[in-house]
């Protein structure tokens, strides 16, 4: 049996992974790249939001031995949500019952150029970089490259294309002409930017750097990641058009006091805020959908190309890891003595449960925006990791479900829909409610000090900054009881 020959478009996370996962079996593997090396060229800044890495994407990253590495020295621990008020109060959500269930933040260059480097070692790939594809037969999965430097053209032949080349793949489109495939397209009506947040600010404690910053405000937020430095990246999402818009800030004044008026208490750590608000291009989240990823056992897609979510769950990258990780399991069972029928499981393995994804994804971004603030969500979350610690695996959170282990996206909202019928049924939406009183109460509570607080300072005729955390996880021993502290350094 000849070795397969494969041509991979895009040399992003996905298909830098998959690469190696095809290498290693031996198969020559070429990888071409649009951009320039990441690795030795400066990165585009503000064009890439910071990504989180979840069980799906370690399971992957575990199968070629590369997990360790990665969390060691590329990625941050986070264990919860910090959700911000404009008080400066701070809520914490546990991501789940233990420290075990954590997600990891890392950057996307990072990432992708230590999977370039692992890629590069393998005898059998060879990386092209600056690379346009111009060019597909979908018949031979032969493919047409033009150096974006020289203009030369080059065609390349192979037994099997994989377009891993993003959500506006070339790849995709080129294999859509002529076929009866539906594609569909959504763009939210919100953009962002990245701004840098600082790990420090003079007369305040540091920022926790093991948590997702969150500062909701319904129809806009911030949100911030930590990098390995202790500095967060930061998203400014705002509507395109509106009273709090890309289009309605029209001066450094105005995205000044955007900043200062919606989320003043991170202001002092960001100094460049408005010059890098000002100097960066808006971005879109798109949600990318194709009624078929595959042609004729020939041409493949895979992650964004496929499946291009808006990355409010946190499970993009780790989707396309995912695919890489199927793949290579279909192709241990099933060998590659027929491609289109491998294909095909594949996509019937996985487009049911990306298709869960992209809604769960646009739900996440309504509830950061607005409804994480509601003390409701957040009974909710705490009841739901209470039952998971008293029932164990006969009540699992939707979130953990998704995050922390590898069932399929589908089959986790059909049991998280049956885990909230019977929790109907038992009347436990009842203690969802008191607990919910018992936040509300106690957020209350904690604004009241500060504003006293605020007003001995004022009285003294000194400024000072109040930082408050209200950290009211339901514990089942009684040595762990709900506390609400106001101290520095805050512990998120």
């Amino acid at each position: 049996m000849t070795t397969p020959r494969i041509t991979i478009v895009g040399a992003g996370l996905g298909g830098s992974l998959l690469g190696i996962y095809l290498a290693r079996r031996g198969w020559t593997v070429q990888l071409f790249e649009l951009r320039g090396d990441l690795r030795r060229e400066p990165a585009e800044a503000g064009r890439s939001i910071k990504l989180t890495l979840a069980e799906r994407g370690l399971t992957a990253l575990a199968e070629l031995g590369l997990d360790e590495h990665v969390k060691k020295h590329i990625c941050v621990p986070l264990r919860g949500r910090a959700i911000h008020s404009r008080t400066g109060t701070v809520t914490y959500q546990p991501y789940g019952k233990n420290d075990d269930e954590v997600i990891h933040s890392f950057s996307r260059n990072d990432l992708n150029g230590y999977l370039l480097d692992v890629a590069e070692a393998e005898p059998t790939l060879r990386l092209h970089f600056g690379q346009r594809c111009v060019g597909l037969d979908k018949q031979t999965a032969t493919a047409t490259f033009q150096d974006v430097r020289t203009g030369a053209e080059a065609r390349v032949e192979a037994d099997v294309l994989i377009g891993s080349d993003g959500a506006f793949s070339t790849v995709r489109r080129m294999m859509l002409v002529r076929e009866r495939i539906d594609y569909h397209q959504e763009f939210l009506p919100w953009g962002y930017k990245e701004v840098t947040i600082e790990a420090t600010a003079e007369g305040l404690p540091q920022m926790d750097r093991h948590a997702l910053h969150v500062w909701p405000c319904g129809d806009h937020m911030l949100f911030a990641l930590p990098n390995i430095d202790g500095s967060l990246c930061g998203v400014c999402t705002l509507p395109f058009e509106g009273p709090h818009s890309f289009e309605s800030l029209e001066s450094a004044g105005d995205v000044e006091t955007m900043f200062r008026t919606h989320f003043p208490d991170v202001l002092p750590f960001m100094p460049n805020a408005v010059e890098e608000f000002q100097s960066r291009p808006i971005s879109e989240f798109v949600t990318v959908r194709t009624s078929r990823w595959h042609h004729q056992g020939k041409i493949l897609l895979i992650g964004d190309a496929a499946h291009s979510v808006v990355p409010f769950y946190g499970q993009g990258m780790n989707a396309a890891f995912e695919d890489c990780t199927v793949l290579n399991r279909l192709i241990d069972r099933r060998g590659t003595g027929d491609w289109k029928s491998l294909f095909a499981e594949f996509e019937a393995l996985r487009k049911p449960n990306t298709d869960v994804l992209a809604e769960l994804s646009v739900e996440n971004f309504h509830e950061l925006c607005d409804t994480v603030r509601r003390p409701i969500v957040t009974a909710r979350k705490r009841t739901s990791i209470f039952l998971n610690k008293l029932f164990r695996q006969h009540s699992v959170p939707l979130y953990t479900m998704i995050s922390h282990t590898t069932m399929p996206y589908a089959e986790a909202v059909e049991r998280h829909r049956r885990q909230e019928r019977i929790a109907r049924w038992l009347g436990l939406d009842l203690a969802v409610w008191l607990v919910s009183l018992n936040v509300r109460l106690r957020t209350a509570l904690a604004r009241r000090r500060t504003a006293r607080l605020a007003s001995a300072a004022a009285a003294e005729g000194r400024r000072e900054t109040v930082v408050q955390t209200v950290a009211v996880p339901l514990r089942s021993a009684p040595e762990e009881r709900e506390t609400l502290r106001s101290e520095e350094p805050v512990e998120l």
